[in-house]
C-alpha cells in the first residue's frame, strides 16, 4: 500500500488504527473507560509480544549499562569547566573518541566470528571498566585523548556484536520491534544516567566516570550469568538460530553493495547533526538559553523519557509504510529539531524542541537497524553491522570538529545549516528507496 508517510506525520486527523483504537474510548457517549484501558494494554502487548527471551536478556544488560551512561552528555562541560578546555580543544576529543568508536566498531564486527556475538560484549565492557575509571587522572589534552580513545575502543566494539546477537535470536519478522526493544533499554537507562550525571556533576564531575563503570561492569556480569562465557547460548532452540543465521552467510565486503553505501552516505550526513547532541548541544543551552548541568540532564531525560511511552508503539503503528522513506521523514524531523534552537530563548522551547529531535530519532534508528539486519540476510551480517556503527563513529568524528569550529564562529550557524541537511537526507531517501526493493517497516 503506497501510503503518505508525510500526510501521516503531520495530519491532524489522527484516525490511524493505533490512534482510532486509543482514543475512541474517550468518546463521552459510551463511557466506556475500561475499553480505553484494555485498548491500551492490547496496543503495548502487541507491540512487546513475541520477541525471544535472549533479546530481553541482551536489553537487560544494556538498561543497566546505560544507567551510567552520563560521562559523553557531560564530557563536554567537564573538558571546558574543571580542565579548562577550549570548545576547540574539547571537540578535539569527542573526535579521538569517534576515532576510538571506528576502531571499536571494526574490531566488534570482526571479532564476532571466531568469538561469537555474545564474548566479544563481555569483552568489551569487561575492558571499558578500568578505562573509564582511568579518566579523571589526566589532566593534559594528550592524557585525556589517550585514555578516551581506549574506552571508546572497547566500549564501541560492543555495538555491532550485540546488533549481531539481536538479528540472530530473532526471525527477519521481528528484527525492527526487537531493535525497538533494544533502543528502548538503552534510552530508558539513559533517562536515568543524564538526570543523576547532572546531580553527581555539581558534587564532583569524578563521580560520572566511577558510576559509569561500575554500571559497565554490571552489564557484563548480566551477559556472562545468563549466556555463559560461550560461543552460542545455553538454549538449545537460540542457539540452533544462531547456527543457522552463521551458516548460510555469504563472502563478500558490505562495501561492494552499491544500495547500502548509499544508506551509509545518507546516514552519515544526519549522524554530523545528530552528534552535536554530546559535542555543541549542552554548551549552547547553557550559554543560550542559560541552563545548568541539573537542567541539562533532565532535558536529555525528556527524551529518553518520550521514548521509553511511546517509541514501540510507533513503530508497530508504521508497518505499513516503507522503510527507506519512513527513516528519511525520521532524520528530516531530527535535523528540525535541532535547526528551530535559535528561535527560542526559554526552558519550554528547549522542551518543544526535543520533542521534535526524538520523534524524528524513534523514526531513524530503529528502523536503520532494522534495514541492516533485512539488508545483510544471507551476507556477512557481522560486518554490515560493523559498517553501520563504523558509520556512526565516523559521524561521532567529524562532527565535533565542525560543530565546535562553527560554534566559535557563530553560534547560531550550525542549527541553521541543519535544517537543510534535513532537507537533503530525506530526499535522498525517497530516491533511494525507488533503486531498492520495496520493503516496509516490518
Amino acid at each position: 500500500m503506497e501510503a503518505s508517510l508525510a500526510a501521516a506525520v503531520f495530519s491532524a486527523n489522527l484516525t490511524g488504527p493505533l490512534w482510532s483504537d486509543i482514543l475512541t474510548p474517550f468518546n463521552t457517549q459510551t463511557g466506556k473507560t475500561p475499553h480505553m484501558v484494555r485498548s491500551i494494554a492490547n496496543a503495548y502487548r502487541d507491540a512487546y509480544g513475541g520477541l525471544p527471551k535472549e533479546v530481553w536478556v541482551l536489553s537487560l544488560a544494556l538498561f543497566v549499562n546505560r544507567c551510567g551512561a552520563m560521562v559523553l552528555a557531560f564530557l563536554t562541560l567537564y573538558l571546558t569547566n574543571k580542565l579548562g578546555f577550549t570548545m576547540v580543544e574539547a571537540g578535539g576529543i569527542f573526535s579521538v573518541w569517534g576515532l576510538g568508536s571506528m576502531t571499536g566498531s571494526w574490531l566488534g564486527g570482526k571479532l564476532v566470528k571466531p568469538l561469537g556475538a555474545i564474548r566479544t560484549q563481555i569483552i568489551g565492557l569487561t575492558l571499558a571498566v578500568p578505562s573509564l575509571l582511568l579518566v579523571p587522572l589526566f589532566s593534559s589534552w594528550w592524557g585525556v585523548a589517550g585514555i578516551v580513545y581506549l574506552f571508546s575502543v572497547f566500549s564501541e566494539s560492543v555495538r555491532p556484536a550485540n546488533g549481531v546477537a539481536v538479528a540472530q535470536f530473532t526471525p527477519p519478522e521481528l528484527h525492527t520491534r526487537a531493535f525497538g526493544l533494544q533502543r528502548m533499554a538503552v534510552n530508558l537507562g539513559f533517562s536515568v544516567g543524564p538526570a543523576v550525571g547532572g546531580l553527581l556533576a555539581n558534587i564532583d564531575y569524578v563521580w560520572l566516570f566511577v558510576v559509569d563503570g561500575i554500571t559497565t561492569g554490571v552489564g557484563a556480569i548480566i551477559l556472562l550469568l545468563s549466556f555463559g562465557f560461550r560461543r552460542y547460548s545455553k538454549n538449545k532452540d537460540a542457539a540452533a538460530r544462531q547456527k543457522l543465521a552463521e551458516g548460510n552467510q555469504t563472502k563478500g565486503s558490505p562495501l561492494m553493495d552499491g544500495q547500502f553505501v548509499a544508506f551509509l552516505l545518507l546516514m552519515l550526513a544526519i549522524g554530523l547533526v545528530f552528534f552535536q547532541f554530546h559535542a555543541t548541544y549542552p554548551k549552547y543551552l547553557e550559554e543560550h538559553y542559560q541552563l545548568d548541568e541539573v537542567m541539562i540532564g533532565l532535558l536529555f531525560s525528556v527524551n529518553t523519557i518520550i521514548i521509553v511511552a511511546v517509541e514501540m508503539l510507533l513503530l508497530n503503528w508504521v508497518r505499513r509504510f516503507s522503510l527507506l522513506r519512513t527513516i528519511g521523514w525520521g532524520g528530516f524531523l531530527a535535523c528540525i529539531g535541532f535547526g528551530m534552537l535559535p528561535l527560542g530563548s526559554t526552558y519550554w522551547f528547549c522542551i518543544l524542541s526535543m520533542v521534535v529531535i526524538t520523534v524524528g530519532e524513534m523514526f531513524m534508528f530503529p528502523l536503520g537497524s532494522g534495514y541492516v539486519a533485512k539488508r545483510s540476510l544471507g551476507r556477512d551480517q557481522g560486518m554490515y553491522m560493523s559498517w553501520y556503527a563504523i558509520m556512526y563513529s565516523t559521524a561521532g568524528t567529524i562532527a565535533p570538529l565542525i560543530g565546535t569550529a562553527a560554534y566559535q564562529r557563530n553560534p547560531h550557524l550550525l542549527w541553521y545549516v541543519s535544517t537543510g541537511v534535513g532537507v537533503f537526507a530525506v530526499a535522498g531517501f525517497y530516491l533511494l528507496s525507488r533503486k531498492v526493493a520495496e520493503l516496509k517497516v516490518a
